[in-house]
């Protein structure tokens, strides 16, 4: 029984290490992903407005909180007042890239911190299986022989 909750904690661990090191390394990869996907459905609903992408930018707009993007265009105008939310200042200035890019940051810190807890975790799960196991293991040669009598 020992052996196997070692072996868990070390697939954990194996587990977590790799991706905290992905994390580490590739830590923009995420948030350029999203502000893409972002860009790419904007352009969409603003090319076609009757797309059903609107309700999906709507979504977005009332998860974030935030109102279209600031464009160098200008031509923003028409997709915010059909995708964002009625009760949202338009001129607040909530560019959603800006909004999306705050969000990612926050909580991939704290994604970073959940790993290294559970690195932690596995590390101290694996010292103490392992010394249970050997503590058990070797308790047959650790036993006292003879007799004792009281005196």
């Amino acid at each position: 029984l020992h052996p196997q909750g070692f072996f868990c904690f070390a697939l954990a661990f194996c587990g977590s290490v790799p991706a905290a090191c992905w994390r580490y390394t590739h830590s923009s990869e995420v948030e350029d992903s999203m502000m893409d996907v972002y860009d790419l459905l904007y352009e969409e609903v603003r090319r076609n407005a009757s797309s059903f992408r609107r309700h999906e930018l709507t979504a977005i707009h009332e998860a974030f909180l935030c109102c279209g993007k600031n464009s160098p265009f200008g031509d923003t105008d028409i997709v915010e007042r059909k995708t964002c939310p009625p009760n949202q200042a338009q001129d607040a200035g909530q560019d959603c890239l800006r909004e999306i890019q705050d969000f990612l940051k926050k909580h991939m810190v704290f994604v970073f911190a959940l790993l290294g807890i559970s690195i932690g975790f596995t590390v101290y799960g694996m010292v103490l299986t392992s010394f249970l196991w050997f503590s058990i293991h070797f308790s047959s040669n650790l036993d006292r022989k003879g007799k004792y009598t009281l005196r």
